[in-house]
């Protein structure tokens, strides 16, 4: 018997994450991403990421309706190409996923500079934050065509990285 999986994608913006999501998807999966909604439902250009954050929580209950619906129709397997952390909005994806009978993984990238920025992440402790914000920088810049992430934004994620979340603690949080 086959199982049906969930895959919540961790990393920071600009490390690979949708290209991996993209991947693990294939052709009969699906990739639910919050910010699409800001491409698809905002703006009248669907290649204009048109972002609002008063909108955001319509964006996050729109991609969570998309969830719903992929379940429902036993879609495997549906990847949530976010950044998944200890939130409820993580939380309420693992949570549906195993209340459907799906097994929920974590997932991260496998580009070069996300193997080399997680293990400093595991480490952070002991890497300068120059070198930290050096990457915030780099990576603010890959999305700068698309999301938009700032610096500040990227470095304030990485401050509070976990390295080791499982998904029992995202259902627990």
């Amino acid at each position: 018997m086959t199982t049906n999986i969930v895959y919540l994608m961790r990393g920071l913006p600009g490390c690979g994450k949708s290209h991996m999501a993209r991947r693990l998807a294939g052709n009969n999966g699906v990739v639910l991403e919050t910010d699409q909604y800001f491409y698809t439902q905002v703006g009248d250009n669907d290649h204009s990421y048109d972002f609002d954050k008063d909108l955001l929580p319509a964006a996050r209950e729109w991609n969570l309706e998309r969830f719903r619906d992929a379940l429902t129709r036993s879609v495997s397997p549906i990847v949530i190409d976010r950044g998944n952390g200890l939130n409820p909005e993580t939380r309420e994806f693992a949570a549906l996923g195993i209340e459907h009978g799906y097994k929920v993984e974590l997932a991260e990238p496998d580009s070069p500079w996300w193997q080399e920025l997680k293990v400093l992440l595991k480490y952070k402790e002991f890497v300068a934050d120059d070198l930290f914000d050096q990457w915030a920088t780099a990576l603010a810049a890959k999305t700068r065509t698309g999301h938009r992430v700032p610096a500040s934004t990227i470095r304030s994620w990485m401050s509070n990285w976990r390295h080791d979340l499982t998904v029992d603690e995202i259902c627990q949080a």
